[in-house]
């Protein structure tokens, strides 16, 4: 019985508890592009209009998103918006 209870500890809750810490690092990361893109390049929800800035409305969905913890589609958009501008991504995890 020992035995069973071993193996789905290791075969269930192991990875499950991996995925659960990769998904909070992925929402960080996340949250440091949209960061560096909303202040360089987006305009922020809070702020006024400025129409000298650049940024594309999908990237200022993915922005949003990433505040929401959606980062699947979102960290992609904003990874290529930040390098073709010439920034250096933040590290990731």
């Amino acid at each position: 019985m020992a035995m069973r209870t071993i193996t789905f500890l290791l075969t269930v809750l192991l990875p499950a508890a991996a995925l659960a810490q990769s998904a909070a690092a992925d929402v960080v990361y996340c949250n440091r592009l949209a960061d560096i893109y909303v202040h360089y390049l987006g305009r922020s929800e809070a702020g006024p209009y400025d129409d000298q800035r650049r940024g594309s409305l999908d990237t200022q969905v993915a922005a949003a998103q990433c505040r929401q913890g959606i980062t699947v589609t979102a960290i992609p958009i904003l990874e290529r918006e930040l390098r073709n501008n010439g920034f250096t991504l933040p590290p990731r995890g």
